[in-house]
């Protein structure tokens, strides 16, 4: 890959978006544990192990449902994952298409050889996004045009990429753009598809890496963002992640999507 010619000595490169968080690495070898986010896992070169309740393979690419508990034994490989906030657009419409029926779904050869040949390319933040509309539209995955969102929500969002995370609350949102907290909530959910809550929580993760990989304490990053200590960020990083912070900024470059 492309990428890893530019940062030869990482083992774990993230990018995060919007509605998901991705990584790139050979980190991974995990004993059951569950999380928030709908997960993807590729083999760039290998299979990989995995186990659920239900399903115990050998393979190169699945989907997980979210909250499902799972052990992954990446076999020290390279592995891509996208973990995908549940209440997104996305995905929603990633369970819609592929665990309607089951929590797993295993990809098939071409979807996985056509999907590496995508990643191949990526050695920035600008060629990720690119890379990651390719291969929506290989797993005929709708893109939602944000562009009609309601106005109202835009100023939401507006306001809360323009306003330090530890200020803002949903009493003070609802207030600035005339609505009832209720209202607010009912339509921000319904617009963005996903919860505001949920929403908040993402780009307070978000931010909080972002600040690490800037050079700021984990401490001082997660206060910074809005979480009431080190060990609230902690426990929100496992639950919805998977992985404790100090996993995944350890020899890792961070890419804002």
């Amino acid at each position: 890959m492309k990428i890893f010619k530019e940062h030869k000595n990482a083992r774990l490169f993230v990018f995060e978006g919007e509605d998901h968080i991705s990584f790139i690495t050979d980190k991974v070898n995990a004993s059951e544990h569950a999380h928030f986010y709908i997960q993807i896992t590729i083999g760039l070169n290998q299979v990989f192990n995995v186990e659920t309740e239900s399903f115990k393979a050998t393979v190169r690419g699945i989907v997980i449902a979210s909250n499902v508990p799972h052990n992954l034994d990446g076999n020290s490989f390279w592995q891509y994952y996208m973990l995908i906030n549940p209440e997104s657009n996305l995905g929603l419409e990633i369970e819609r298409r592929f665990l309607r029926d089951n929590n797993t779904y295993e990809l098939d050869f071409h979807q996985i050889e056509n999907i590496i040949n995508l990643l191949a390319n990526i050695e920035c933040s600008i060629s990720y996004k690119a890379s990651i509309r390719q291969i929506m539209c290989l797993l005929e995955i709708p893109s939602k045009n944000y562009g009609t969102l309601d106005s109202r929500c835009e100023d939401v969002i507006n306001i809360i990429k323009g306003t330090p995370l530890n200020q803002l609350t949903i009493p003070s949102l609802a207030h600035q753009v005339y609505l009832s907290e209720s209202r607010l909530s009912h339509l921000f959910k319904e617009e963005v598809g996903i919860s505001f809550s949920s929403y908040l929580v993402h780009e307070k993760i978000r931010k909080s890496f972002r600040l690490i990989f800037e050079g700021n304490t984990l401490t001082d990053a997660a206060l910074a963002a809005g979480f009431s200590s080190s060990s609230h960020f902690s426990r929100c990083v496992r639950e919805k992640l998977g992985m404790s912070p100090s996993t995944i900024t350890k020899d890792s470059r961070y890419m804002k999507v």
